[in-house]
């Protein structure tokens, strides 16, 4: 409890300054930690002595001067003495109370994610089946699915501040195009260069024992283990494509993704996903996704592509905790600067009075 809060309950908080500052110390938000301390002096120790000093040594101490001899026949002055050592003992009662200011200190914990996307850059993926491009392009220029991947991901990694993101490209093997880091405009500058070229055919599952050829979900294992810090990794696949995954590699997969706390999301993107989306050719890697917790999307054109990826982002938010600290702060120096100024006006008004100190 504050002074301030002890003022409020007495009636008093609106007629004065929470904030008043003596010394750069909020005085009236002091709180004090030895309070009972302080507690005993005031009601106690205090009443005693001034009782003592009033009332067993003699008013007039062999005055020199005939005007000291009535200067206690005035009420006030009479009584500055015992006020003056009264305000001093209680303010002494304050200094050794230990007066503080508490100060909060709050910290932002992101409980970050480890986000690997791998692009599919197959020679399917040169399909000019998108719809049209973004504002601004060229009406005679044609839009391929992997600009529309590109263009998704130049939504998406704007979104993931606090993760670390990294990119790999893949087709009939996987390629890291740039590790995790949490620089997202490295990133966003390598992902202008993944509709460069396409080639090759699609694979999921590898390495198998007639492949050897890593695919883009091992990769991603491989890479979280190798760099891999956050709790939460997840993997996010952007394909056209479908290919098969024995069930014997995804219980593999099911058993090393759940280990890392890892989940898949596949963005299917053109009309194998959209026209089809119960295609057996897509169950093997919609099966996959699901038992590891993650989702699978399909999308004919690049509003359906952000709208997933808007998904994703909900699905997959960072989420971020306030931790508060609280410190104490001593303040006493004021107060021992008050108790000081209170003792020399009380040595000063007995030296006024000629009253003895008892």
């Amino acid at each position: 409890m504050t002074i301030f809060n002890i003022l409020e309950m007495l009636g008093l908080g609106a007629v004065v300054n929470p904030a008043f500052t003596l010394m750069g110390v909020p005085v009236l938000k002091t709180t004090f930690l030895y309070w009972y301390v302080g507690l005993a002096v005031a009601l106690l120790l205090t009443p005693a002595l001034v009782w003592l000093r009033r009332y067993s040594q003699p008013t007039i101490a062999n005055p020199s001067l005939p005007a000291q001899k009535n200067l206690r026949a005035f009420p006030v002055i009479g009584f500055l003495p015992t006020l003056l050592f009264a305000c001093f003992m209680v303010t002494m009662a304050a200094t050794v109370s230990r007066p503080v200011v508490q100060e909060v200190h709050e910290t932002r914990v992101v409980d970050t994610r480890d986000v690997l996307v791998e692009v599919d850059n197959s020679g399917s993926m040169d399909g000019k089946d998108v719809g049209k491009g973004p504002e601004g392009w060229p009406a005679d220029k044609p839009y391929s699915r992997l600009d529309a991947a590109r263009d998704a991901l130049k939504y998406f990694i704007p979104k993931r501040k606090g993760d670390r993101v990294g990119i790999g490209i893949f087709n009939d093997r996987a390629y890291m195009h740039w590790p995790m880091t949490d620089d997202l405009s490295v990133i966003e500058t390598k992902v202008d260069l993944i509709n460069k070229f396409t080639a090759g055919g699609t694979n999921f599952q590898g390495p198998t024992e007639s492949d050897k050829n890593v695919g883009p979900i091992q990769a991603a294992l491989n890479h979280w283990k190798d760099i891999g810090q956050a709790k939460t990794k997840v993997l996010i696949l952007v394909t056209d494509g479908e290919a098969p995954i024995s069930d014997e590699r995804a219980e593999e997969i099911i058993r090393d993704y759940k280990a890392m706390n890892a989940k898949i999301y596949v963005l299917g993107i053109g009309p194998d996903w959209t026209k089809d989306p119960n295609a057996s050719g897509l169950q093997p890697i919609k099966k996959l996704v699901a038992a590891l917790g993650g989702k699978t999307f399909a999308a004919a054109d690049l509003d359906q592509v952000q709208a997933a990826i808007d998904e994703i982002n909900s699905l997959e938010k960072s989420k971020v905790e306030i931790q508060k600290n609280t410190t104490y702060r001593d303040v006493y120096p004021p107060f021992a600067a008050l108790a000081a100024i209170l003792l020399v006006l009380f040595l000063g008004s007995v030296a006024v009075t000629r009253e003895q100190i008892a």
